[in-house]
């Protein structure tokens, strides 16, 4: 069975195979070829992204956005709005139509 080449896969996986090249590399899969399939399936997976180097670099933007809603929160104002509004009803009270 003639394999297409390396080269021809990652044509093929980038989509800037021929149009020859393309009908060769499927009809070749359609046969059944185990090696290519894997080779053409790990051209086209891509890359794990983030990993050990991106971990603290993403956990301290994760606690810097916190930080920042928390201190945007002023709790006294959503209080006084909460209870001004009353957004919930009481139990076996029928919710009001946004009075």
């Amino acid at each position: 069975m003639d394999h297409p080449s390396e080269e021809t896969l990652k044509r093929f996986a980038s989509c800037t195979a021929s149009r020859e090249e393309a009908r060769t590399v499927v009809a070749h899969l359609l046969k059944g070829c185990a090696a290519c399939s894997r080779k053409l399936k790990f051209l086209i997976e891509p890359e794990p992204v983030g990993g050990p180097s991106h971990d603290e670099a993403l956990a301290r933007f994760d606690r810097g956005l916190l930080e920042a809603m928390e201190t945007s929160i002023k709790p006294t104002e959503i209080l006084r709005n909460l209870l001004r509004n009353d957004p919930w009803p009481r139990h076996g009270e029928k919710e009001r139509d946004g009075d």
